[in-house]
């Protein structure tokens, strides 16, 4: 429904146009009626009109310097000059403003709903196009978080190297930027969680990101833990106040939660972005052992009694010793790994579980990045001493070592089938590595290694040799246009397709056809 606005300081002129467009238009609303300039102006922002029928010659003051005035505040507001002066001055005035419909009195009932539907096109117009702009804007949030999500497994998986780090510095605006990984962790009274409360601390947590207006992207929340990246080109200072503010608007939108919060040491290349996290969950363990604290920030004196008591770069092979199933290994990791942690927590049971614990959520990151779907996430409250600990976690580890092993043997081949069956099957839609990683349940940077590794190509190269094959095969159809064969295998643009079938082939695609 269009909201339309009539001023003239004459009735009979406003109760002509209602009745023109009354009598032979349905989809409008006289929201408004002014007599003069000024109460133009205050209808016009009280009602918001869609259309404004304007009178020039007017008392208070003139049509023309009215809607100066409403499409100051107003500027999608559309408006159809009238008067009864045919002067190029006006008109010339008017055209200022966007002025594009102009009637003179007495105008004819053909004009006006000429004019009428000529701008009533242009609202419906402009509003599809802002309909538009949201449902775009809406995709690149969406696609941010995701492209933010993903940069956050990236480093943490320590896989940086394998990307060009300048690429994530242009995306995500971090040229010249210093940053530090902040990992939070959520707690309850509560004897189980459910999926609902995770759901619920992890929105609370992005939401007061949000709300404290810090540069800072959130990673996935694994277990009751989550990763987040802040930028920050100052040292400890502001990021002591970044998290006492997120956790002071975090827990304000929850109840029955605590949060505590390891923050690591500030770093100024992505490469050093896994040492960060690394030095977060460390300072998380530390502040989770101490009564009242709510998080501690990464310091150099940590740095020192880190490297006399705790083995990241143990840690680092144990879990690779996971990734490739090598059981032998793992176990053999393990135990050194274990005997650091008892060393480390002075022998409290409570924080050899707390370490453990935190193990096994690592492990589960690692693993679903991998592609196995499985939480092998672990809680050893029942235990009671360091050897039952100990046992449970070497069992719990050999059915995941046992679980990956199983997987590369058998599960990866299949997913990358199953990847490749994809492909073939839409080649013709505009196909993205993304899509294709999520189908298969896959990391998009993992994915792509594996498929390089299992079919010596990329996953591009594979898509556009199936592709022009597929080409090839139209292109013995004379009948069938080049625009119509680029499109039904994927390319858009024709010229494209074109280019790219004379670099694989070393002739067009018109030449190819003559030849053949």
């Amino acid at each position: 429904m269009i909201k339309v606005m009539l001023v003239d300081d004459e009735a009979i002129e406003r109760e002509g146009i209602q009745m023109i467009l009354g009598r032979n238009r349905s989809d409008f609303e006289v929201v408004a009626e002014a007599k003069n300039g000024r109460e133009a102006v205050e209808l016009a922002l009280t009602h918001q009109p869609n259309l404004i029928f304007m009178d020039i010659k007017m008392p208070e003051f003139d049509g023309l310097v009215a809607i100066e005035k409403i499409l100051a505040e107003q500027p999608q507001t559309k408006c159809i000059m009238v008067s009864a002066f045919d002067t190029f001055r006006y008109a010339k005035r008017a055209m200022k403003f966007g002025i594009k419909e102009y009637l003179l009195k007495p105008s004819k009932v053909k004009e006006v709903l000429e004019a009428y539907d000529r701008m009533v096109e242009e609202i419906e117009q402009e509003k599809v196009r802002a309909e538009e702009k949201v449902a775009t804007n809406h995709r690149l949030e969406r696609a941010s978080s995701l492209v933010e999500m993903e940069f956050i497994l990236t480093l943490m998986m320590d896989h940086v190297h394998e990307f060009e780090a300048e690429d994530w510095k242009e995306w995500l605006d971090l040229q010249n930027t210093k940053g530090a990984v902040a990992v939070f962790s959520f707690t309850t009274s509560k004897s189980k969680i459910s999926r609902q409360q995770k759901i619920n601390w992890y929105q609370a947590l992005k939401q007061a990101l949000e709300e404290t207006n810090y540069a800072a992207f959130i990673g996935p929340l694994t277990g009751f833990q989550v990763p987040v990246f802040v930028k920050c080109n100052q040292e400890n200072m502001k990021v002591d106040q970044f998290v006492r503010d997120v956790i002071q608007a975090t827990l304000k939108n929850l109840t029955d939660s605590q949060l505590h919060v390891g923050v690591g040491g500030m770093v100024s290349e992505l490469q050093q972005f896994s040492r960060s996290y690394e030095q977060a969950i460390y300072a998380l363990e530390l502040v989770q052992s101490q009564n009242g604290a709510k998080y501690l920030i990464y310091t150099d004196q940590l740095e020192s009694k880190r490297k006399e008591l705790l083995p990241f770069e143990e840690e680092k092979a144990l879990i690779e010793a996971v990734k490739k199933g090598d059981y032998q290994t793992g176990m053999q990791r393990f135990d050194s790994y274990f005997q650091w942690i008892q060393k480390n927590t002075e022998y409290k049971i409570h924080l050899i579980k707390k370490s453990i614990e935190n193990f096994f959520i690592v492990l589960t990151r690692t693993t679903k990045e991998l592609g196995i779907k499985d939480d092998f996430q672990m809680t050893f409250t029942q235990f009671e001493t360091t050897m039952q600990i100990k046992e449970a976690a070497k069992y719990h580890l050999s059915t995941v070592m046992k679980q990956v092993s199983d997987w590369r043997s058998k599960g990866v081949r299949g997913l990358l089938l199953e990847a490749k069956e994809y492909m073939e099957q839409h080649y013709s839609h505009s196909l993205r590595l993304e899509e294709v990683a999520d189908k298969v349940g896959l990391s998009s940077y993992y994915f792509s290694k594996l498929f390089k590794e299992h079919f010596q190509v990329t996953f591009v190269e594979y898509l556009t040799s199936y592709r022009l094959e597929k080409a090839k095969t139209l292109l013995l159809d004379d009948n069938m246009p080049l625009k119509e064969i680029a499109l039904t295998i994927g390319y858009k643009d024709p010229n494209y397709f074109s280019r790219v079938f004379k670099k694989e082939f070393g002739i067009s695609p018109t030449e190819y056809r003559n030849q053949h």
